[in-house]
């Protein structure tokens, strides 16, 4: 066995999927020299023109071998641990229902500036898998055992495992201006309507998951090596299976509260540190340990006003 095929064989089912159909649109668009801003995510083409497909093809379209390479090697290490915690089904619907909720909240957030006068948003392009990215930290973040353990940034700075995405989506908006930080906020806030319990209504329960994975039309994909069962306690799904709060609009303000408070709470604590070092002690720090979210600040696309996610 090769190099190469044995780090395939390490790859859970529904990650290595996604994963190799990134790799498949990126390769199709490059023979076929295909004209990406036709596939972009644009909220005008969406919204005028019934462009509804850009809110799935924008996922998986990227603009540089760089861009895809940096986003695959972020996802093959987010997707490899969530998917072996919660299982291959669980994993391969959040991954599905992201990218088109990350497309919807995108186009939540454009309308809302667009009625207030602005159309900077709806005008723009974008496109990559970042925004799932950033939904799925969240839910990594979130699904740790203890929040409030250290996160390490570039092996410099430690923060709470909490504020982590939160963190990178304002670091990394400083250090690269021409990404999309809609896209990134939309991840962001699709993670935090799912691990809060507010998308409990669309995703399948624990039950449906464990019939399903009994089902025989789907045998041979379940005894697949790379196939992962669904955990059998609930323990696991219970950051995504809690009661919602409330409904309604609340639902997604809610979340909004969450960013706002999140937000402040980071530059909070890089300002002024630690308010109780009691708290954390004895936690131990993972150094080095950094997901990052990559973005390209130049991509390989004909319109000016493109943005990388």
């Amino acid at each position: 066995m090769s190099r190469a095929a044995e780090v395939l064989s390490t790859i859970p089912l529904s990650t290595v999927s996604f994963g190799a159909l990134c790799l498949f649109t990126y390769m199709a668009q490059m023979l076929l020299n295909i004209n990406l801003h036709h596939y972009t995510m644009n909220p005008r083409g969406v919204l005028f023109q019934h462009e509804f497909y850009r809110m799935i093809t924008s996922s998986f379209f990227h603009g540089s071998l760089l861009h895809i390479g940096m986003n695959m090697m972020s996802y093959i290490a987010l997707g490899k641990s969530l998917e072996r915690k919660f299982g291959t089904l669980f994993m391969t619907f959040t991954v599905a229902y992201s990218v088109v909720l990350t497309s919807v909240i995108y186009m939540i957030i454009a309308c809302a500036t667009y009625a207030v006068g602005s159309e900077k948003i709806m005008n723009q392009h974008s496109l990559g898998f970042s925004g799932v990215l950033f939904h799925l930290l969240v839910l990594e973040s979130t699904g740790r055992p203890n929040t409030s353990q250290s996160q390490s940034i570039f092996g410099i700075l430690h923060i709470p495992a909490k504020y982590y995405p939160w963190f990178m989506l304002v670091a990394i908006q400083f250090l690269m201006p021409n990404i999309s930080f809609v896209g990134h906020l939309s991840g962001v806030l699709c993670g935090t309507l799912q691990s809060g319990g507010h998308l409990r209504f669309i995703m399948p329960g624990i039950q449906l998951l464990r019939t399903t994975e009994d089902s025989q039309r789907l045998r041979r994909i379940i005894s697949l090596p790379s196939f992962i069962t669904t955990p059998t306690t609930n323990d696991e799904f219970a950051i995504f299976t809690q009661s919602s709060p409330s409904g309604g609009a609340q639902s997604f303000i809610i979340p909004m509260y969450t960013f706002a408070r999140n937000s402040i709470e980071t530059v909070r604590f890089i300002v002024f540190g630690r308010e109780d070092e009691e708290e954390i002690a004895g936690v131990a720090l993972n150094e080095g340990e950094w997901i990052g979210i990559p973005l390209l600040p130049e991509p390989r696309i004909d319109p000016c006003q493109t943005e990388m996610v």
